[in-house]
């Protein structure tokens, strides 16, 4: 069975981030280190002999606090962030798949037990007009 371009980037953008795709968030610490990938409705222009797409994709993490202080939890909680946005853009094109990956911004999160980081990204990627399971 044909696998769809929208569902091979949705597989290699959870691979690139070493996520598993749209669960919840865990409410137990032991169940930390998490990173996660859910999907968006996405708009669509026709160009031609193709349709341009672009996806909305959330990536989060969420791991344990190394420490109570609150500073310490923001630059944890920061960090991954950053490396979130650093893994989504190590190959923007994600094989080939996508023409390219807009990081649309994103936020952190922190308490006494965990920190967590969102980032929202634009993936734009096209496929030829009437059959999504080739890329144009």
């Amino acid at each position: 069975m044909p696998v769809s371009i929208r569902e091979q980037l949705l597989s290699a953008i959870t691979t690139a981030v070493g996520g598993v795709f749209d669960t919840d968030l865990p409410t137990d610490e032991r169940e930390l280190p998490i990173t996660l990938v859910a999907d968006d409705a996405e708009s669509a222009t026709e160009d031609y002999d193709q349709i341009v797409a672009r996806m909305p994709v959330a990536v989060a993490r969420a791991a344990a606090a190394t420490d109570r202080d609150s500073g310490t939890q923001r630059a944890q909680a920061n960090e991954l962030l950053a490396a979130l946005i650093g893994e989504m853009n190590t190959d923007e094109t994600f094989g080939g798949l996508a023409q390219g990956t807009l990081y649309d911004g994103g936020g952190i999160a922190i308490n006494n037990k965990f920190v967590a980081a969102e980032a929202q990204f634009t993936i734009t990627y096209s496929y030829v007009r009437g059959d999504p399971y080739t890329a144009s």
